[in-house]
């Protein structure tokens, strides 16, 4: 999910190992992120996503001219890198010298040709995050952050209910369709909201997906904030913990859900993808991790200075390629990954909807449906509020579902 909006600051402190002290002392926190940042970045100098966290953290420490001199020497790399309303450059965003670079760097990516519209969603406040499609029954899932529900879109573009209130569900994030045992996996989780102060809820609710009945509920009880989930070949089904930075897993024969692997070793652990050989990549803060299926076992994966995976929301895996929605890097791009014959590194990227469109909104997930992933367009998840509000409300828009081609 894209949280970063809500809690930008605590989070990218995670992120890069930072003790979280905002409520106490935020320039104490930024001071520490900076320096862990400067450290990442004298391992891998050439990496330009840690250049632009460095120009993020100045910019939020009140040093103009550092922030601007990172992103300056970020011109012409054409890495999509380009600063968004509300991710951590609120300090300089009426600076005329900060939006000149801005353009700069937006004017950097080359204009993809804007992908059409696949779905429309009536509801403006339904602020949904994740989507997933039903092959058989010709059918759409999205879950909302705002109503604490899932609606179901069937062939003819009619939204209905598919949850019910019985179900206490809290903001559902990530949704997993998982075909061949006729189920639907949908997190829900306070995990950002004021509400976890009292009692702090995360959970995966498993439903059959031809009758619609719930099946079950599989509670997080020491978890910090479920955001996607996925299901492999073999039928177990992985959660990511994106406040703790860890993975969770249920085999098939378990009643419950376990951390798997090193707790907090994935920081900024988001979307999830199941490949070839139930190989697992999580996507991270600073890129993508590949995890071993047996050990848990995490490694960020290597890729050349040319290529920014950082950011990426929803992740999906077919024919040797990773597909990624990135939002809290840009306005917002979909991205194709290719892998080494391996799988375990990141040989080139390729942009399929430059962040240009005129729909993108913080787009959050995808879909992978025939040749296209269908992708949540304008979910507006940044107006969401911790007390459960919607800021501006009366200017939000109904929500756009873009079918983006595999290809370029």
């Amino acid at each position: 999910m894209s949280a970063s909006r809500l809690w930008i600051c605590s989070l990218l402190c995670l992120a890069f190992g930072v003790p979280v002290q905002a409520e106490d002392d935020p320039q104490a926190a930024l001071k520490a992120r900076l320096a862990r940042v400067q450290a990442l970045r004298a391992e891998r100098p050439g990496d330009g996503l840690l250049a632009y966290y460095q120009a993020m953290t100045h910019a939020s420490l009140g040093d103009k001219a550092a922030a601007l001199a990172e992103l300056r020497a970020l011109k012409g790399r054409k890495l999509g890198l380009v600063p968004s309303p509300g991710l951590g450059f609120d300090a300089l965003w009426a600076d005329a010298d900060f939006q000149a670079v801005r353009q700069e760097l937006a004017a950097d990516e080359p204009r993809t040709p804007d992908a059409p519209v696949g779905l429309r969603l009536p509801d403006p406040k339904l602020i949904p995050e994740g989507i997933a499609h039903d092959a058989r029954g010709k059918r759409f899932f999205l879950s909302s952050v705002a109503l604490h529900k899932i609606v179901v879109v069937d062939a003819k573009g009619r939204t209905k209910d598919f949850s019910r209130k019985t179900d206490k569900l809290d903001a559902v994030l990530g949704l997993a369709v998982d075909a061949p045992r006729g189920v639907l996996y949908a997190v829900s989780t306070n995990g950002f909201e004021d509400s976890n102060k009292l009692a702090r809820r995360n959970a995966v609710l498993r439903y059959d997906l031809r009758t619609g009945k719930l099946l079950g509920r599989l509670e997080g009880a020491d978890a910090l904030q479920f955001n996607d989930v996925a299901v492999a070949d073999d039928g177990s089904v992985y959660v990511s913990d994106s406040a703790e930075g860890s993975l969770w897993r249920l085999k098939p024969g378990e009643a419950a859900l376990a951390r798997f692997g090193e707790k907090g070793s994935l920081r900024g652990a988001n979307g999830l993808a199941v490949g070839q050989g139930n190989a697992l990549y999580v996507t991270l803060s600073t890129g993508i991790a590949r995890v071993d299926a047996t050990t848990g076992e995490a490694m960020r994966m290597p890729q050349p200075d040319t290529v920014m995976t950082g950011g990426i929301d929803g992740l999906y895996w077919r024919d040797q390629a990773l597909f990624g929605v990135q939002n809290s890097t840009n306005p917002g791009r979909v991205i194709r990954v290719a892998l080494a014959a391996d799988g375990r590194s990141i040989s080139g990227m390729t942009v399929l909807q430059s962040h240009h469109h005129p729909a993108l909104d913080e787009p959050t997930t995808g879909t992978l449906v025939g040749d296209k992933l269908y992708v949540i367009a304008n979910s507006f998840v940044g107006r969401y509020q911790a007390d459960g509000s919607l800021k501006d409300a009366a200017s939000l828009k109904p929500t756009l579902v873009l079918a983006v081609p595999l290809q370029r």
